[in-house]
């Protein structure tokens, strides 16, 4: 069960004002996270019906491997922008895939 491949969705809100900002901030970390050994995918969503809101959808090998990413020195850099950005929390859901 260690070993589970973990699927990760996370959804922020941002100010108004910080739409292109994230989006900026957001897509400079997606090749370096899907770089990453223990990645197997990685994408970023933005909703249709409020442009504030963005989703990720990533898939990890295992825990271990979103440990790493959240430690990585990019991914430290984008969580400040984030903090500074955001107007609300962010909501991070780890889970595990049900389907195929």
């Amino acid at each position: 069960m260690n070993d589970e491949k973990i699927v990760l969705i996370a959804r922020l809100k941002v100010k108004d004002d910080k739409v292109e900002e994230l989006k900026s901030a957001a897509l400079k970390i997606v090749r370096d996270s899907r770089d990453e050994e223990g990645n197997l995918n990685y994408d970023v969503h933005q909703s249709i019906e409020d442009e504030t809101v963005f989703f990720w959808h990533e898939t990890w090998k295992n825990r271990a491997a979103i440990d790493e990413h959240f430690s990585t020195p990019f991914f430290q850099e984008f969580f400040q922008v984030v903090s500074g950005i955001a107007a609300e929390p962010p909501q991070i859901n780890l889970t595990k895939k049900l389907t195929d």
